[in-house]
């Protein structure tokens, strides 16, 4: 009967553990954009979950905080990791939904792990005019395109420094996902590839001979009214994270029909009879996921894309609001100290003793044989007193004897 308990309990804390893991999988919505087909390893990036490789680049658009959902995934985060914006040292703190980043990150088991988290404005500056019947608004004489969800941190007003969290569309258009006021000594700053025009993202370029082609770049400088004055130009983090990942996982606007070979995030993306494409292609400008592959000869070989709707794209997993910080960091640190701990014990931890031989037990003595009791001896009669004896009668006393 207690085996038979026993193996029951067994049995319900395997199907327990088994729900709650896939609970925390889907907490950023790991299927393809709900139809629940599951990619084949981590998010579509072909990472087993037991082969412990990792080198997986990831940019996206941050939709929530489970860690940090990016594409549908969860990649996880302390306080160690490093985190930068625009170039610029920050911290996870400064983290926001609607921010483009760009993720190193490393696996284990079916865990992803952020090793850099850089976000990467589109572009950086003051807003010259705002277009409300057109939903736009100008800056360095380029249109920014905001959506019904497009997310502000304060009523916008011309003259105002702004940084546009967005994505690029076909002829330079940029759709604002995220717009932020930024602090008066951020420098301006614009990120995409230069075209033949001399213009990043439509934005006119003072120096654009200085900027190699083809490359997605970040350039800081001024906007003197006519043209941007880059100082300072840098690889864009997307590109540095994508050149040098085995596994991708890119977030963008494609700018071409789905056929053979397309790009997205300046990515040249190939496709083949074995990808998987869901959802539907509503438009030539339409938010796409691509989970894929790098070669050693630098190209990407799509195993699954997906259509994503652009009203929706923050709608996708994760908790709205930020970890409170200080619950986050204890359960870091409590983290680490069971880490630590398990580390210690299995350090200290002697090796398997041998048991002694099992001593054989002595002999039973025997015990002697009960000794017979004595037969009852009998007290001898009770012996009378002998009689009285009467002494006998003192001699009289004869008168005049002399002695």
């Amino acid at each position: 009967m207690q085996r038979c308990s026993a193996f029951l309990i067994a049995i319900l804390l395997a199907l327990l553990s088994a729900n709650v893991a896939m609970a925390e999988t889907n907490i950023c919505d790991a299927g393809i954009g709900g139809t629940g087909i599951q990619q084949d390893g981590i998010g579509g990036t072909g990472v087993q979950a037991s082969s412990g490789i990792g080198g997986t680049g990831i940019v996206g658009v941050i939709t929530g905080f489970a860690s940090i959902c990016v594409n549908g995934l969860e990649v996880h985060y302390d306080r160690q990791t490093s985190v930068d914006i625009d170039g610029l040292p920050a911290t996870i703190d400064e983290l926001n939904i609607g921010q483009l980043v760009a993720i190193e990150s490393s696996s284990k088991g079916n865990r992803l792990s952020a090793q850099r988290v850089s976000v990467s404005h589109i572009i950086v500056g003051k807003i010259e005019t705002i277009d409300t019947a057109k939903n736009t608004l100008q800056m360095m004489g380029q249109n920014i395109h905001l959506g019904p969800d497009t997310i502000t941190s304060a009523d916008l007003k011309p003259n105002q420094l702004v940084k546009i969290s967005g994505l690029v569309t076909t002829n330079n258009a940029i759709q604002a996902i995220r717009i932020d006021v930024a602090a008066a000594n951020t420098p301006f700053s614009v990120v995409g590839v230069i075209d033949q025009a001399g213009k990043i993202n439509g934005v006119n370029i003072a120096n654009a001979n200085s900027i190699p082609t083809g490359r997605m770049v970040q350039a800081s400088g001024r906007w003197d009214g006519r043209k941007f004055q880059a100082d300072h130009i840098d690889e864009s983090a997307a590109q540095r994270v994508l050149r040098s990942a085995e596994n991708v996982v890119i977030q963008g606007i494609s700018t071409a029909s789905v056929r053979q070979k397309f790009s997205v995030q300046n990515q040249a993306i190939n496709i083949d009879a074995n990808t998987k494409i869901s959802g539907e292609s509503s438009s030539k400008n339409q938010i796409i996921i691509v989970r894929g592959k790098l070669d050693s000869a630098g190209k990407i070989t799509a195993r699954s894309i997906e259509y994503s709707n652009e009203n929706k794209l923050l709608e996708r997993g994760g908790n709205k609001h930020r970890p409170n910080a200080s619950e986050k960091t204890k359960r870091e640190r409590a983290q680490r100290d069971k880490d630590a701990n398990d580390k210690k014990d299995s350090k200290n931890r002697p090796e398997h003793a041998e048991r002694p031989e099992k001593t054989e037990k002595s002999e039973k003595i025997e015990r002697p044989e009960k000794m017979e009791r004595l037969e009852h001896v009998e007290r001898p009669e009770k012996i009378e007193k002998p009689e009285k004896i009467e002494r006998p009668e003192r001699p009289e006393r004869h008168e005049g004897l002399e002695h």
